[in-house]
């Protein structure tokens, strides 16, 4: 069963997944993680920009009903399947994802603050933060060599879709999670707090269990 949920967001290229590679090398089996980047609706479905561009920055770009059924699902203690999103690269074979329902829930996406269904699940909120010019070279770099993307694309997206998304739907509530952590060119001590309290929430729900 799950014990704690943790939400972590942040804008475009800040580190979220080396934040949570960090977290499994921490914790091990008892980290499931659960991306919001698995839910976008088929492009066709997507709203278009006034260029007529799809636009993908937008909370209605994902699937929201699914995403609160499976994490409901998680949180009665059963397992969730679902395909992992290829984020527009057709070399990538689809591949099925199998969440488990661990002792540590990592949810994590650009709108984890931003639906409310999720926010009041979290036990504990992180933003990630780095500055505004790293986030553009680490999502130049991602999307061009993994997701397929040209230059002019990525760059196109980052001026119309993606900024005024980050402006509107997650940097309002950096003023209300519960620890920021900045990430330039490594994470800043808060990493040390965000691990010393997950162990202590561990450590005090193991120490409750019947012997």
């Amino acid at each position: 069963m799950i014990d704690f949920i943790i939400g972590i967001t942040g804008g475009s290229g800040v580190g979220k997944t080396t934040l949570i590679d960090h977290l499994r090398s921490e914790f091990g089996s008892d980290v499931s993680v659960f991306s919001l980047d698995n839910y976008y609706l088929p492009k066709e479905t997507q709203k278009l920009d006034e260029n007529g561009v799809v636009n993908f920055d937008l909370p209605t770009a994902l699937d929201v009903e699914a995403i609160e059924k499976d994490v409901n699902t998680l949180m009665k203690g059963k397992t969730v399947q679902l395909s992992r999103y290829n984020f527009n690269n057709p070399s990538t074979e689809e591949e099925i994802l199998t969440v488990h329902p661990s002792r540590l829930l990592i949810v994590e996406g650009l709108f984890v603050m931003h639906y409310a269904f999720l926010r009041e699940k979290l036990n504990l909120s992180v933003y990630l933060s780095v500055e505004e010019e790293l986030q553009l070279q680490r999502r130049l770099k991602r999307d061009v060599e993994e997701r397929n993307y040209t230059y002019e694309d990525v760059m196109y997206q980052w001026k119309n879709h993606v900024l005024p998304a980050y402006d509107n739907y997650v940097r309002p509530y950096k003023k209300e999670v519960d620890l920021i952590i900045t990430n330039n060119t490594a994470f800043d001590e808060n990493i040390d707090t965000l691990i010393s309290v997950i162990r202590k929430k561990l450590n005090k729900q193991a120490s409750n269990l019947p012997g």
